[in-house]
């Protein structure tokens, strides 16, 4: 488990709670997948625009007190860190493995329908997208309709792990895709111009 695992598997302790005692509509799964979307299509920093458009959609525009706002500002922080880790696939903040499974697959559901709005927040209609992305995509979108039944099985408990790693690797494929491989060909560009100075 690297350390932004273990961060935000903590932090969703208590941040259904928190959200909650700021009369905030979203849960912690939802927030962090909202931030998963806008770190996916490039989002570096929670700037002042950012958190406006945040705002607007899970909390009805208003601002949240000082000690809510350093802790999302913390989950955001933390979302961006796991990430940034090269060898490893982001982070998907739900409950741990002590939670009913109907609870984590609600809040799988949560997630992504999450990082859905926070991409479309980010990328709004700038560009035509890749196949790739869009299937990933796709992807998520069905699952954040996902039918969700109580049932404890271990084949279910199985299926809920694969589902877990078949989100993110498509997240992790549009991370690749939008921001990974732009910083890298910016890299690369920055490197020629400066051989030629």
């Amino acid at each position: 488990m690297t350390n932004s695992d273990q961060n935000l598997e903590e932090m969703h302790e208590s941040f259904d709670e928190i959200l909650a005692e700021a009369n905030c509509d979203v849960t912690g799964s939802e927030l962090q997948g909202i931030f998963a979307g806008l770190v996916s299509v490039g989002l570096k920093t929670f700037c002042c625009q950012a958190k406006v458009a945040v705002l607007d959609v899970v909390n009805d525009a208003q601002t949240f007190d000082k000690p809510t706002q350093e802790s999302v500002d913390k989950l955001f922080i933390e979302t961006l860190r796991a990430f940034r880790e090269e060898d490893a696939l982001p982070i998907i903040m739900i409950p741990n493995d002590d939670y009913p499974l109907i609870d984590r697959l609600e809040a799988i559901s949560l997630w992504c329908q999450g990082f859905l709005l926070g991409f479309g927040l980010q990328l709004g209609d700038k560009k035509q997208l890749k196949p790739e992305i869009n299937e990933a995509l796709i992807d998520i979108s069905e699952i954040s309709q996902i039918e969700i039944e109580a049932d404890n099985s271990e084949e279910a408990e199985k299926s809920l792990q694969l589902l877990l790693e078949h989100i993110k690797v498509a997240v992790k494929v549009i991370y690749l895709e939008l921001v990974f491989k732009q910083e890298q060909a910016a890299d690369k560009s920055s490197d020629k111009s400066c051989t030629y100075h």
